[in-house]
């Protein structure tokens, strides 16, 4: 049976980012001057996940996991609703290789 990530625990992690966004995390391919940060929620079928932030390609936490659910935070993102984006995501992954 598959297990995903709790909305609560992602909502959790991004509260905790928003402090980690500075003024100079600005998308150098928009224009838009909000800063924003990208973070990668790498899961398995059982439940255990990590993470991720900014574009780490082939390193950090999340890149061991099949599967990845990608959202960008800003400071006034809706934590609860990235966390359903995420959730959403890894559904739609778990779904294909199931």
């Amino acid at each position: 049976m598959r297990k995903l990530p709790k909305i609560s625990e992602l909502s959790e992690l991004f509260k905790s980012l928003k402090s980690w966004i500075t003024d100079d995390m600005i998308d150098p391919d928009s224009d838009s001057k909000i800063p924003i940060m990208q973070v990668t929620i790498g899961s398995d079928l059982d439940g255990n996940w990590s993470y991720q932030t900014g574009d780490n390609s082939f390193t950090g936490e999340a890149y061991h996991y099949r599967f990845w659910g990608v959202v960008y935070l800003t400071r006034r993102s809706n934590s609860r609703e990235l966390a359903r984006e995420v959730i959403n995501q890894l559904s739609d992954c778990y779904g294909a290789f199931v």
